[in-house]
């Protein structure tokens, strides 16, 4: 299993490690919602405090096959290229691909243990967003960077009615900076990661935003004790 397919599956949880004797517990949070950031090269990572970087695909559309050094997470888009260009990726470490476009590689959608997350496109048919959601993906990236915020009623329901169309996990492609209530709108409706261009944020918006999801609780089921 991909890093970044068992991250997903424990989004709020908190890991204990260190089990054994004469070994020092400790307790690790998985944070509810991850911030990955978009680099052009590997070594615009360097300084920038995520949860995970995205390597823009190179000539071609083709994957890039330079490691991002230090990152324990990090993975790279294409939209073209081909099967060599994949398999050198993946043998320098990238623990996902992103396919950015239906001309990417067939050999993307490969059963291997690599992470697959696919960006979903404008005007979606819907029978073209069955097959999407039937495809072998550990999430999809929906265009949100025109989203305004604060919320309104009316974005939020935008964002729940492309939701709906699909059962993986959702990353939004941002350009805002949500504060800890739209955060919490966009946990509660389900939102697993924000992705953010390395170009247009800046430091100080990454550290604030990932501290203020670290303060965020996993949403709260509804009992329905009492219900008549």
């Amino acid at each position: 299993m991909s890093k970044i397919s068992e991250i997903l599956i424990k989004l709020g949880q908190t890991e204990r490690s260190g089990f054994g004797f004469g070994t020092r517990a400790t307790n690790s949070k998985i944070p509810v919602i991850l911030v990955g950031v978009l680099i052009d090269r590997p070594a615009d990572a360097k300084g920038l405090g995520t949860d995970l970087f995205i390597l823009t695909s190179g000539s071609g559309g083709a994957a890039q096959k330079t490691p991002v050094n230090g990152s324990d997470l990090w993975g790279v888009s294409i939209s073209g290229g081909s099967t060599k260009d994949i398999d050198a990726a993946v043998e320098a470490g990238a623990d996902f691909i992103v396919v950015d476009g239906e001309s990417a590689p067939g050999a993307a959608l490969r059963d291997d243990e690599t992470g697959k997350g696919f960006v979903v496109g404008e005007n979606v048919s819907e029978h073209r967003a069955k097959a999407i959601d039937a495809g072998p993906w550990d999430f999809l990236t929906l265009d949100a960077s025109n989203m305004k915020l604060p919320l309104s009623v009316g974005a939020v329901l935008d964002i729940q009615e492309e939701l709906a169309k699909y059962s993986s996990h959702i990353f939004l492609r941002m350009s805002e900076v949500p504060d800890k209530s739209n955060l919490e709108l966009l946990r509660d409706i389900g939102i697993s990661a924000f992705i953010y261009d390395g170009k247009s944020i800046t430091k100080s918006d990454l550290n604030g935003l990932r501290a203020d999801i670290d303060e965020l609780e996993p949403k709260k089921q509804k009992s329905s004790e009492g219900a008549m």
